[in-house]
Order: structure tokens, then sequence, then C-alpha cells
């Protein structure tokens, strides 16, 4: 890992600790936050041995130690923010708290991934993705051989308020990037962790229609979630890549504006004839390996449509175990 590793003090009492990640420019984010509370870790990177050494340097350039982590918050189940959660248990005995289905990733990770890498595959192939859509993140799988279970987890849950550091952080479920996402808010303070529900270069699209079933309406529930946000108007807003955000108002509205010009390119593209959400991605995107970019613009299509099938102007043609879209109007003959 050639990135450097990044402590910054945000506030006082919170700091920023980003771990270098290949392919990911600004890594991932482990924030500590310490007062008269319990000394806290929001979220807990990937699990890998580079991770463990990153974090103890990060923690003692910020003048503290893995021994003095009391307590490890995480904001959803993807891998490469919980993976070190166990590892920081038979550290330092630090007590987990999380929601409920991420506590169940954690007591069989391996079992939960692979579950939900193979319902992503048989989604995708629905809408016509190739195999090697998935394919770089079934590879990742390699990663879990050094995930720890976590068997015991204090579950968290909408509305509850735990201490962390100075901090009084009241728990909100807000699912959107993934179907586990919550949010950390002391409201007083008017500081949030929001983990991968917003950052700077967030597409705001569900990862895969947030891997739940194809009837739900993940990316509606998404934006009205981020609505929430950028109406609180936080002051500092603690993310799980890049910088912390001083005006999540500004940074939703600029994304929601890009996410809205997509939108109206992709219902440019329909028509009478029903097409795949890959061919359609394809159209939008016609260069770059579908290994590397793939799933990231089948989602951000599926989004789209999702849209615009609530806004009338898209329709989805259900064809055996294939799923098509088409303008919403007139039907063509023999469909």
């Amino acid at each position: 890992m050639d990135q450097p590793l990044t402590v910054e003090e945000l506030a006082p009492g919170i700091t920023r600790i980003a771990l270098p990640v290949p392919g990911i420019d600004d890594g991932v984010n482990v924030h500590l936050l310490r007062g008269g509370g319990p000394t806290t870790l929001v979220d807990a990177a990937m699990p890998v041995v580079p991770h463990e050494a990153a974090l103890a340097a990060g923690l003692a350039a910020a003048g503290a130690a893995v021994a003095d982590v009391e307590q490890v918050l995480l904001t959803h189940h993807h891998v490469d923010h919980v993976g070190l959660a166990g590892w920081l248990v038979e550290a330092a005995g630090a007590t987990v708290r999380t929601g409920a289905r991420v506590a169940e990733v954690l007591a069989d990770p391996r079992t939960a991934y692979e579950r939900e890498l193979d319902w992503g595959e048989r989604h995708a192939g629905r809408h016509d993705a190739p195999p090697e859509v998935l394919a770089s993140t079934r590879g990742a799988l390699a990663v879990l051989d050094g995930f720890r279970p976590v068997a015991d987890v204090v579950p968290l849950a909408e509305g509850d308020v735990v201490p962390a550091g100075d901090l009084e952080l009241e728990v909100l479920e807000r699912p959107g990037h993934s179907p586990t996402d919550v949010l950390l808010r002391d409201g007083a303070a008017a500081v949030a962790a929001v983990g991968d529900h917003l950052f700077a270069t967030a597409p705001l699209t569900p990862v895969l229609g947030s891997m739940v079933a194809p009837g739900a309406r993940p990316a509606v529930a998404y934006l009205a979630a981020l609505a929430e946000t950028a109406a609180r108007g936080d002051r500092l807003v603690l993310t799980g890549h890049g910088p912390a955000l001083r005006d999540a108002g500004a940074t939703i509205a600029a994304r929601r504006e890009r996410l809205d010009r997509r939108t109206a390119r992709i219902a440019a593209l329909l028509g009478p004839e029903p097409r795949s959400g890959w061919a359609i991605a394809r159209e939008l995107w016609p260069s770059g390996p579908a290994s590397a970019y793939g799933l990231t613009r089948l989602a951000s299509v599926l989004a789209s449509l999702e849209l615009l099938e609530d806004a009338g102007t898209a329709r989805r043609v259900d064809a055996g175990d294939r799923v098509l879209w088409a303008a919403a109007g007139p039907r063509p003959t023999g469909e």
C-alpha cells in the first residue's frame, strides 16, 4: 500500500485516520472520538495485516494506542468498514456496537458475504450484465481470510443514544448506499458520522439496488434519507471516504444534479422496444472493462431507471428470468 497514512484532527476530540486502500484514492476512514465518554472508533477498516499496522500507527500519531479503544461503532456491513472489529476486540477488549444485520455479518462473515455476492450475481444477470461485473468483488473475498468473527455484539436500533468521546450519538437507521446503513449523530454538537451514506465523490446510488429484493425502492429511500441529511445542516459530517464535509447540503445538491443529468440521459435512451439495464449502461459508457467499472455503472443505471419508473417515464418488462426496460407508453405488438 503506497498511499500515505493521513491523520487529521477535525475538532477537539475528533480525529480522522485515513488508511490506504489500493484503488481508492482517499482510502478508508476510521474516526477516533475522545473525551469524557468511551474512547471510540467509528468503523474498522479492512481485515488485513497492513491495516492493523496502519491503524496502530494512526492512533499513535493522534496520541492514542490500540489498547485505549473502548468501543467500536460500525456504520454498515461492507468489509472495508468492519474488517478489524474482531481484531480490536482481541487486542483492546473493545465493545462492538452496530445494527442487528451487521452483527449477523460479523458472526459469520464468509457465509454472509458469499450469500450476498451470489444474490448480486443473479440480480446483475437478470439485467444482462456479464459475470465479470462482479468478478473483482468475488476475487476480493480473499481478504476474509484475515477477518476475525465477532460473536458478542451490542445491537443498535433507531433512536438509541451512544456516548462516544464528548458526543452523544443518536442512531438513525437510513438504508441507502447499503441496506444496513446507520448514521450516528449528536444534534447538539451538529456532528454526524455517516459512513458511506455520503462522501465528496459519492454517486448517490445504492450498490446494485442495495442488495435487496428487486421489488424494493432503494434509490427512492436513499434520496429521502439524503434530503434529511441536507435539511439537518450539521457543521461537521464524518464520512467513510475522503475529507469530512462542512456543508453536506451543498455536496448533496451537487451530486444530485449529476444524478439528475444522468437520469435524463437514460430517459432519452429509452424507446418502445424493451432493452436491458446493461445494454443501457454500455451505451452510456462504451469504454472501460466490465470487471473494473461494470458494477458501479450498472448500479447507477438501475437507480435512475427506478426513479424514471416512479415518474411514469419508464416501465419495467419482466421477460422470464430477465428484466428489460422501455419508455412508458403504448406497448409494441407482441410484447
